[in-house]
């Protein structure tokens, strides 16, 4: 057998293993606040030797190591042609499932199942993110999960523990079906633009006290989570789905109350910080923070996230600018954002996809750039339960 070969059935060795103690962490009935934390304590100790096990693995080709930056949205219940090539020729890092996606618990599992064995039997072998958008109130695609109340319901309470409890049932609904990210929580300060009900409040306090909550409530159940929209989508009065918002708080606002929250999530452990499409004059005066390297400087530097960034969905206007989104992911990428969301038509993956390989292979982008990503994620997707392959 091939040296290549027996790393790679290491690896996967090791993910297995995770399974094991990543399931006590998070599934069954309800776990003791000690029992998590020394399952949490396994973890990390598994963690440490898959890193060992994981950095003997060969560096990845340019195509396979970009593709592991990308999460792309697919059409219908069951996998076809398209979804099936960007795993199998593009090596994406995950799938982005919508309530068009899913019909039911059962129907879920086979479709995630499927996606899983997809990419585990494509080389480089590397589990996928399998990921939605299912916050409570008004954001719930996930169709067998319960029906939980917003986060203003929640913050209006007033109590972390009520967030945390939500959080962590939330995942463990999804992860029967085998989802494994969830892009939540919001922890956006305010009820401007696109957000409404899906904060925790208008207080930067309270909402940092209750995204921490839920953080640790997805973790664990065994699920990623990601914090949204740094820098704050809260104060916007403009839509970044279909407009350009600008918020004009000067640096000092922005570092006292807009990234509290965020600090907060980074001190919780969040495994992924989204970057929302939103222009800070204060911060970059030409870009919105997805695309901007002195916003993700500000998140790495100030607040110390060590994490994957991942970006809003490049589909949306707030990113494109009136351009492609293969503009907006070349640009996310010399930003230093790891994780791109394409939910769009696959020709709009394949081309976003195609400008950052391109990128790379003229020299454009340094192929350190994406190695630190593919680095990341590696990271993420070592410590959490992905696939079993039960």
């Amino acid at each position: 057998m091939e040296p290549e070969t027996i790393t790679r059935r290491l690896v996967l060795c090791t993910f297995l293993l995770l399974v094991t103690l990543v399931t006590l962490a998070g599934c069954g009935g309800e776990t003791s606040r000690e029992e998590s934390e020394e399952n949490r304590a396994n973890v990390e100790e598994t963690r440490a030797k898959t890193e060992e096990t994981t950095g003997e693995v060969e560096r990845m080709n340019v195509r396979d190591a970009v593709g592991q930056m990308l999460v792309v949205g697919m059409g219908g219940t069951e996998p076809d042609y398209y979804i099936e090539k960007m795993i199998r020729e593009r090596n994406i890092g995950g799938v982005l499932l919508f309530g068009n996606n899913m019909q039911s618990e059962e129907q879920t599992k086979a479709l995630t199942s499927a996606l899983q064995e997809s990419s585990m039997q494509t080389g480089p072998a590397i589990p996928l993110f399998v990921a939605v958008d299912h916050e409570g109130g008004e954001v719930q695609h996930a169709p067998w999960v319960p029906a939980y109340p917003s986060a203003a319901e929640v913050g209006n309470r007033g109590d972390p523990e009520e967030a945390r409890q939500i959080a962590q049932h939330i995942g463990r609904e999804l992860r029967r079906a085998g989802v494994n990210t969830d892009f939540a929580p919001v922890v956006d300060t305010g009820s401007g633009a696109a957000i409404g009900s899906r904060s925790y409040g208008e207080d930067p306090e309270l909402v940092a006290s209750m995204g921490a909550a839920a953080i640790n409530g997805f973790g664990e159940a065994g699920i990623v989570s990601s914090a949204k929209h740094f820098p704050n989508h809260g104060p916007a009065t403009e839509d970044s789905h279909v407009g350009h918002p600008v918020v004009n708080h000067d640096m000092r606002m922005i570092l006292r109350e807009d990234l509290l929250p965020f600090r907060a999530a980074v001190e919780a452990g969040v495994p992924m910080m989204m970057a929302g499409h939103l222009l800070y004059p204060a911060i970059d005066s030409e870009r919105p923070a997805s695309l901007s390297p002195a916003a993700i400087e500000l998140l790495r530097g100030e607040l110390g996230f060590e994490g994957v960034v991942v970006t809003d969905d490049l589909i949306m206007e707030g990113a494109r600018l009136g351009g492609t989104t293969a503009d907006a992911a070349l640009q996310a990428v010399k930003a230093g954002a790891d994780l791109l969301i394409v939910s769009g038509p696959p020709e709009e993956q394949v081309a976003a996809y195609d400008a950052v390989v391109g990128a790379v292979e003229s020299g454009e982008i340094p192929r350190e750039r994406i190695d630190n990503s593919v680095e990341r994620i590696g990271n993420v997707k070592s410590y959490y339960l992905l696939y079993s392959g039960d």
